[in-house]
């Protein structure tokens, strides 16, 4: 995966400078007991991206980007993560 702001080359997801919404997706299902697909989407963002893991990895991003952006949410915290405080 490349950055294309920076040229930066990430080995897996993990690297990636949006990789803390993912985790924190994976913290809110760990919170909530369901726990079911936790170890899979971990390797999923541990492993080497393939245009399957891109599409789930995208889809759970930007889940989570639609929460940030919701004028009341109770994931007022996430924004932070994002790197977009506005």
């Amino acid at each position: 995966m490349i950055n294309s702001n920076h040229g930066k080359t990430y080995n897996s997801f993990a690297e990636h400078p949006l990789a803390p919404l993912y985790f924190k997706y994976i913290d809110i299902l760990i919170a909530k007991d369901l726990n079911q697909d936790v170890q899979r989407l971990l390797d999923i963002a541990n492993s080497p991206l393939t245009d399957e893991n891109i599409k789930i990895i995208a889809e759970i991003v930007a889940s989570m980007e639609m929460l940030i952006k919701d004028d009341y949410n109770e994931f007022s915290e996430l924004e932070e993560l994002s790197g977009n405080p506005n």
